[in-house]
């Protein structure tokens, strides 16, 4: 078991607002001061001064008599506090993502295990997964990475594993254990790390581990199957027109063709990450279903008018609208799919891979897997004296 995280959240419905200092402070707080019993309180860990915040102007408007439960799933007025509360600390942890990206982001950094200088963050997270076979999950979904690796670094330079905490007398004690029970890599437990993933913004109460678990399952029924019979494409409708494709791949030549759209040109221009595109897409859609241009915000009298408008105005025109114009409708979660297991959503990641590996964030699962392969191989061949010295932050 893992320590409670501490929180630092100011109770806003109390004259003096005393401080609380976790998540369990604030529950029974809530429940002996102020008769509200709060279920599935952990789920707003990441939110908590909002969501308390949010309630206190709540009470003010509606007094509440008597000891109150409070349960999201059936108190439409929490759901409602509980999904603005989400998506403005969603909205908020993007933007700050888009910022590093532009900035600490390209700034080189050692390694946490050896002495290698890695130029970007990207370079870093690629050599400690294929070197090391140290997995933190996507680092699309990662966001402070500064003060993450800090906190990596504070606990190998104590001598501490990164998965199960125990501390060891010595760097090579250490790196013996973390090989041998397989700890190269965090605890999806260890409530200390949720902060730093995206996706525990976007999906309150699950982990990153749980979400790609999700995925490597499905991966592995998909190989299952594949003896059995041939994939099957899903129909795929374009962004623009609705127009039906037997298939993503079929979708996104139509629309190069038809409107000269071409998403992977678009990425690259605006620099686009996962869930920035996923936002565009979505946008698209919507602004289409209104007959409106997603890039110039004009209107026309139907679908036929704005697709030739589109294939007028050239691959040129086809620039992402900035955060805060009108396209951008306030209140809205962009990252919810406007059409229901939405191909497009799922497929546009699949584009084909650079002929250059350094120039590959995210690698085939393949390639990866391989290169683990082949450095295990290697390390079992070799001393621990040969395998050199897990080097701590300090040094």
């Amino acid at each position: 078991d893992f320590a409670p995280v501490p929180v630092c959240v100011r109770c806003s419905l109390c004259a003096d607002r005393p401080v609380l200092a976790s998540a369990g402070d604030v529950a029974g707080h809530m429940r002996e001061t102020h008769g509200l019993v709060f279920r599935k309180l952990g789920h707003m860990a990441l939110s908590m001064q909002a969501y308390v915040d949010a309630w206190a102007q709540l009470l003010a408007e509606e007094p509440a008599v008597g000891v109150i439960t409070v349960d999201p799933e059936t108190h439409e007025k929490d759901k409602a506090i509980r999904e603005r509360v989400h998506r403005e600390a969603l909205d908020a942890v993007l933007a700050q993502q888009a910022v590093e990206r532009r900035g600490v982001a390209l700034e080189p950094r050692k390694c946490l295990f050896c002495r290698q200088q890695c130029e970007t963050r990207a370079v870093l997270f690629r050599h400690a997964y294929r070197e090391h076979s140290f997995n933190i999950g996507l680092p699309d979904n990662l966001v402070q990475v500064d003060e993450f690796l800090h906190i990596l670094e504070s606990k190998l330079a104590a001598q501490q594993c990164l998965y199960c905490e125990k501390t060891f007398t010595s760097p090579a004690v250490l790196r013996k254990h973390m090989r041998k029970k397989k700890h190269f890599k965090i605890s999806a437990h260890n409530r200390l790390y949720d902060r730093f993933y995206v996706v525990n913004y976007a999906e309150p109460g699950r982990s990153w581990e749980e979400i790609e678990a999700e995925v490597d399952e499905d991966a592995s029924e998909a190989d299952e199957w594949a003896g059995w019979e041939e994939d099957r494409a899903l129909p795929a409708l374009a962004l623009f027109d609705r127009h039906e494709c037997p298939s993503s791949e079929a979708c996104w030549a139509y629309m190069r063709e038809q409107c000269g759209f071409d998403l992977p040109s678009v990425r690259s221009a605006a620099g686009l990450d996962f869930y920035a595109t996923v936002r565009l897409l979505n946008l698209i859609r919507l602004c289409s279903d209104a007959h409106r241009c997603f890039a110039c915000s004009k209107q026309f009298s139907g679908t036929e008018p704005l697709v030739e408008h589109l294939r007028a105005a050239g691959p040129a025109h086809m620039v992402p609208p900035e955060e805060g114009s009108k396209a951008w409708e306030d209140g809205r979660d962009y990252l919810r799919p406007v059409v229901d297991n939405d191909p497009l959503l799922m497929a546009f990641e699949t584009d084909p891979e650079p002929e250059d590996d350094e120039n590959d964030e995210d690698g085939s699962r393949r390639r990866l897997e391989e290169s683990k392969r082949r450095l295990r191989e290697q390390i079992e061949g070799m001393s621990l004296e040969d395998a050199g010295e897990l080097v701590s932050a300090s040094e």
